[in-house]
């Protein structure tokens, strides 16, 4: 019994390994994608997020969670990632051309991952700055992509997002709102690392 436990282990350990290097080089690719593009206006509200990190959580999320959702996915990178480790994986992104290049992306490293352009936020969310849900810089007007999708929130187990400063409230307030039951939103933060918040919802 022994001697398999430590197979199974050593299986699970290169499996983790090759996973690794395959990310690795998508890192890269998007890091070169980065550097060619960083000026144009695709790329005005882009951010690259500590993707190791993300890997981390969403490693220990395995088995627990099947449906993921990336909140303004940008180049699509932790959806493809999401994708290669067994989530049914999706992305929102307003930029047009981020879109393009996260399909790309995604023929390479993780040919399930599936993207809409448009809106993370549902039409019928009304924002009341004054409630606090601060929107610093998501596009808040833009139809959103709900329906490319034939999905909607409730229908994630789990929302993967990398807020701009101060619209964490923003984020809570359409999770509590469109989310389900026990969903679970994963936020990363450069100044506060991995977040990851449970909504019991009615």
């Amino acid at each position: 019994m022994s001697k398999n436990l430590n197979a199974e282990a050593d299986s699970s350990y290169d499996a983790d390994r090759t996973l690794l290097a395959e990310f690795g080089s998508l890192w890269a690719e998007a890091d070169n994608l980065w550097e060619q593009y960083q000026d144009t206006p695709a790329f005005h509200g882009y951010v690259s997020a500590d993707y190791r990190t993300v890997y981390k959580s969403l490693a220990r999320l395995q088995g627990s969670v099947s449906t993921v959702l990336e909140w303004g996915s940008g180049l699509g990178i932790v959806t493809i990632m999401a994708s290669r480790m067994g989530f049914e994986a999706y992305g929102i992104e307003a930029e047009p051309d981020l879109v393009e290049y996260s399909e790309s992306l995604a023929q390479v490293y993780g040919r399930h991952a599936r993207f809409s352009q448009g809106s993370f936020i549902p039409d019928e969310f009304e924002w009341n700055p004054s409630d606090g849900a601060d929107a610093y810089r998501t596009i808040i007007a833009a139809a959103s992509a709900y329906d490319e999708l034939d999905m909607e929130i409730r229908d994630f187990d789990l929302i993967y997002a990398y807020p701009w400063p101060n619209e964490h409230t923003l984020y809570h307030s359409i999770m509590r709102e469109f989310g389900r039951q026990d969903a679970l939103l994963l936020c990363y933060d450069a100044r506060k690392g991995i977040e990851m918040v449970r909504f019991h919802n009615r």
